[in-house]
Order: C-alpha cells, then structure tokens, then sequence
C-alpha cells in the first residue's frame, strides 16, 4: 500500500462527490463527534441541524473540524480533513441571502435533513416549533491522504 498526500484540488473533489462527513467539536471539556449530511460548492462548506448539544456546542466554540472519507477497499482509501470555524446563518436580513442559498445548495440531494432533523429514539423529540440552524464552515484548512495498492 502506498500512502500519499492529496492535493487541494483531490480534497476538494472528495468534499464535493461526498455529502456524509464527520462533524468534531468541543462540548463541554470533551470532544464530541457525530455525523452530518453537508453540501461543498464552490469553496463553500454548508450543513444544518435542529437546535441541541450540537448547536449549543458550536455556538459556545467555533472551532470545528470535519472528516470525510471514500473506502473502496482496506487498502484504497481518501481520508479529507477540513479545520475551521463555525458561522450560523440566521435567516435575517444580513445573512438571508446565504441562508437560503444554503438551503437550495442541500436541498438538491435526498434526504437532505438527515441526520440532523432527527434524535435517537427515547430521547425527547423536537418541538414542530424549532427552526432548523443552517451553518457554514470557514474552511482554515484543508489536508488530506490517499492510500492505493499502486
């Protein structure tokens, strides 16, 4: 197996034939990693999620990561990963533009909404009355690696 760095232009490829990653923060004093349907375009890093640990997390530090990977097998591989900050994107007058650009953006795939409209069963089940939080990612940096047989 041969292992490599991956251009800027290999991430993002990766980052855009993808829409599952692997969203790092801090919540509380502890790292806290879960899954997240995203959309890459155009340099532009946006997903969303109902209000919860997730939000209130990111909202509380910033300071994310995100880790997206392609196996075709054991030994081919891409892994991506994306360091950044976190910026909400409030539907109001300052941000609306991109608020709803990142909605149309995630809207053009299925099944867009999940993970984040959803909680595990047992827990408590969001209100009907809570707004989805649409985010963004500004990417700080992007690095990635490639393993292949040849």
């Amino acid at each position: 197996m041969i292992l490599r760095d991956m251009t800027m232009t290999e991430c993002e490829a990766t980052l855009s034939a993808n829409r599952i990653g692997h969203l790092g923060c801090i919540s509380g004093d502890r790292p806290y990693v879960l899954p997240i349907r995203y959309i890459f375009r155009n340099h532009a890093f946006y997903s969303f999620s109902l209000p919860g640990r997730k939000i209130d997390s990111l909202r509380s530090n910033p300071r994310v990561c995100v880790q997206v990977e392609q196996l075709a097998t054991s030994e081919e591989w891409q892994s991506v990963l994306l360091e950044g900050l976190y910026r909400e994107l409030p539907d109001d007058e300052k941000s609306h533009g991109e608020h709803m650009r990142a909605w149309e953006l995630l809207q053009e795939r299925g099944n867009w909404w999940e993970p984040g409209a959803y909680k595990p069963e047992g827990a408590a089940q969001p209100s009907s009355e809570l707004q989805p939080v649409f985010y963004r990612v500004e990417i700080q940096t992007l690095s990635g690696r490639r393993a292949a047989m040849t």
